[in-house]
């Protein structure tokens, strides 16, 4: 879809830091993280809801998120637990209506702060090209630690 952030990403027309992808699915870091290494998994083909993808493909979302949390830890990403959370919807606060998984460490102690990220997380857009670099460096260390099944 022309108009969506995430299929333009995929054509290349968007930045990303990507950690994996492959012919049916991406692995980007979040470009506002609510905690360090707070990934998204995307399905290359457009569907705004998840009753709009495949059994398939939804299976092939859980398993790049499995590998998602593998990497983060084999990464040293400081992770004792994770938030998987799909936004279906508008009235469910997707912002972007194209399915995608946030998979969102979490080292425990930190639900305020999460929390308090999670709210305002969108507000923030200065100092793009810092974080940009920041996320690209994590996003090449999570891609050497993602495993292959």
């Amino acid at each position: 879809m022309k108009n969506c952030i995430f299929c333009q990403i995929q054509e290349g027309e968007l930045p990303a830091s990507v950690v994996y992808e492959d012919d049916r699915a991406m692995v980007i870091l979040d470009l506002f993280p609510v905690r360090e290494g707070h990934c998204l998994v995307i399905p290359k083909v457009h569907a705004p809801l998840v009753e709009e993808l495949s059994g398939e493909m939804s299976s092939h979302l859980m398993d790049l998120a499995r590998r998602t949390i593998k990497a983060q830890k084999r990464a040293g990403l400081p992770v004792k637990a994770h938030n998987l959370v799909i936004n279906d919807g508008r009235e469910a606060n997707q912002h972007v209506p194209h399915v995608h998984l946030h998979v969102i460490p979490r080292r425990g102690g930190d639900t305020l702060a999460t929390a308090f990220t999670w709210a305002t997380r969108l507000l923030n857009i200065f100092g793009m090209a810092k974080r940009r670099k920041k996320l690209d460096r994590l996003a090449g260390l999570l891609a050497e630690h993602f495993p292959k099944s």
